[in-house]
């Protein structure tokens, strides 16, 4: 039993070594660890500092320009400068920038082509409508930006009357007065467009549940209420491109089309009114 003693010592001191080996491995591995991340760590803020200090100046701004505006109007207005750091310009900022300063363009574009360059798009405005204010007619465009307020009546668009806007200035966004009639154009808009309506030379929604849309200054479309506009408006092209002349003028009542399964035209006349029961 004696001799048995220092072999269990042995065994002992042999289980206190490896411990001893395998603590001092897991420290070793936890300094490895500590110095990998506080080297990733460090390459990361010296890029990031070289970024926005030396690397990625702006050296160039390029202009893709269809509007009257001339491109060193462009870049004057857009507080872009050679030099900045292209992380740190605000394109969205810019942007705001030229489309209030450039009331007279289209689409505006400011974006970000690493290493060095911006480029800024400015776009030919395509005017959408103008709409009947004060006397007034405040010209938009596509964009739904207000292109310019003139006191004669523009030419080539939609005349749009009903519709108050808010404070309305050339370069602003449009805002309407009242959200009903707000949503109750864009639905009618889409319907005209989705329908291939057109040319519409006047839109009345002054009153929401009895709209009106003039087809080609000459014939009068009474649509109601925004109730069944796809189908009033395929109504309605229907009958004025198939069973109408192309020089008639008149008034269309499509608004129970739904309901009646018929519309109702009467004819312009200086003499006479003619009335027709159409089905479309």
């Amino acid at each position: 039993m004696g001799r048995k003693k220092p072999t269990e010592t042995r065994r002992r001191r042999g289980g206190t070594v490896r411990r001893s080996v395998t603590a001092r491995a897991r420290r070793s591995r936890r300094r490895m660890i500590l110095f990998c991340c506080i080297t990733v760590l460090t390459v990361i803020v010296a890029f990031v500092v070289l970024s926005l200090t030396v690397f990625f100046r702006v050296d160039s701004i390029h202009v893709s320009n269809q509007s009257t505006y001339s491109d060193s109007e462009i870049v004057r207005l857009c507080g872009i400068e050679e030099g900045e750091n292209l992380f740190l310009v605000d394109a969205g900022n810019a942007k705001k920038t030229l489309d209030k300063s450039l009331p007279l363009s289209g689409g505006i574009r400011v974006e970000k082509k690493f290493p060095a360059t911006i480029v800024i798009t400015v776009q030919k405005p395509v005017v959408s409508g103008a709409f009947e204010q004060d006397g007034q007619y405040v010209v938009v465009s596509d964009e739904r930006k207000i292109l310019e307020i003139t006191d004669e009546k523009p030419t080539g668009c939609p005349l749009i009357q009903g519709y108050e806007l808010v404070s309305p200035k050339p370069g602003n966004p449009v805002q309407a007065k009242d959200e009903k009639t707000r949503d109750t154009f864009e639905l009618l808009t889409r319907s005209l467009k989705a329908g291939e309506f057109s040319p519409v030379t006047r839109i009345d929604v002054g009153d929401i549940y009895s709209m009106m849309v003039e087809y080609d200054g000459r014939i009068r479309v009474l649509l109601g209420n925004s109730n069944d506009l796809d189908l009033k408006v395929a109504a309605a092209k229907k009958i004025v491109e198939g069973e109408l002349e192309s020089d008639e003028h008149g008034e269309l009542d499509v608004s129970l089309t739904r309901d009646l399964k018929k519309a109702y035209y009467n004819a312009d006349s200086s003499k006479e009114e003619e009335s027709s029961e159409l089905e479309p």
